[in-house]
């Protein structure tokens, strides 16, 4: 039995704190992946939803490592600026957008979106296949693969 704990014990020493934690309650490590293509639908932002009516995309263009883009639509505008990737570590920005106006609800939510997409800092995805990119000071989004139209 000593020598199980003790082993184990040496797997998790090769762990950061959380991994070891998550290990310890017997939940699974996070999966790993890229995000490269798109398009991706935006479910979540900041643990609020999404209007039901707005269609917030994005679509990563893996370029080469100086001129990886982003774009998409966030709710009324296109926008498009730089991403890049390391593992599941994200960066994001700066951005550019189209102008036009919409109903407040809808300007709020893509402003909350943009915000959110350039404050996050790391990638994980969920056993469904969803991204989950989150920020530093806790801000979140949620991407999922939209479905083949075949």
């Amino acid at each position: 039995m000593r020598f199980l704990l003790g082993l184990g014990m040496a797997a998790l020493a090769g762990c950061n704190t959380a991994e070891a934690e998550r290990l310890m309650k017997g939940e699974p490590p996070p999966l790993t992946g890229s995000l490269e293509g798109g398009p991706w639908l935006v479910e979540d932002v900041n643990g609020g939803g999404v209007i039901d009516s707005a269609r917030l995309e994005i679509s990563f263009d893996p370029g080469d490592h100086n001129t990886s883009r982003v774009s998409g639509r966030a709710g009324c505008n296109r926008f498009s600026g730089a991403w890049t990737q390391n593992g599941t570590r994200v960066k994001f920005g700066p951005f550019a957008a189209t102008k036009m106006a919409c109903a407040p609800a809808l300007m709020q939510l893509e402003t909350k979106f943009l915000s959110t997409l350039g404050a996050v800092t790391t990638l994980a995805f969920d056993p469904s296949g969803a991204a989950l990119l989150k920020s530093p000071s806790g801000e979140s989004l949620k991407l999922r693969r939209e479905a083949s139209s075949f």
